[in-house]
């Protein structure tokens, strides 16, 4: 079984996805990880020196490989990896989807906390960073929608939230 988490940046994917992957014995792989140890060089470098574009096509052939090469496995994508390349209609085929789902106050109280550790962000306000994420989450939610299954995380442990996967994967 192959099972993807997608959602914004500060949606718990990475964190809920070790859990999950620990809990139903299965690999769990990092997109952004991936991306960084095939390229020797940060998330933050690559979007640097060539801009979205590029590191967005990149990433998309990773994600392909990334299929072809793995049976059984939890993966996390990047918060914008389902938004590009029709990559949300590779993930769908390939694996099951759950959209880790947040609402705009949460992922703002998580990610001001966590903003010197997210070089997307570092540099912004606090104001600059709601509207940051008011932003790009209202372009982004058309893609993540169309995952298998929507999950709101907001007000939930990450055990819940991997309870709650692991339910909708024995229906």
């Amino acid at each position: 079984m192959k099972i993807t988490l997608i959602g914004y940046m500060g949606s718990g994917k990475t964190s809920i996805g070790k859990k999950l992957s620990k809990k139903i014995n299965l690999n769990f792989y990092d997109l952004d990880a991936i991306l960084v140890k095939e390229k020797k060089d940060s998330i933050y470098n690559l979007f640097k020196k060539k801009g979205e574009l590029s590191f967005r096509r990149t990433e998309h052939f990773v994600l392909k490989k990334n299929f072809k090469k793995k049976n059984e496995y939890v993966l996390s994508v990047g918060g914008g990896t389902p938004c590009f390349y029709n990559n949300i209609y590779l993930l769908n085929k390939y694996s099951k989807t759950f959209y880790l789902k947040t609402d705009s106050y949460t992922l703002f109280k998580r990610l001001f906390l966590e903003k010197n550790t997210r070089p997307l962000i570092a540099h912004l306000s606090k104001k600059e960073l709601f509207q940051f994420i008011m932003k790009h989450l209202s372009q982004r939610t058309y893609f993540y929608e169309k995952s298998y299954e929507k999950i709101n995380v907001s007000e939930k442990s990450k055990n819940e939230v991997v309870q709650e996967i692991i339910n909708f994967l024995i229906k």
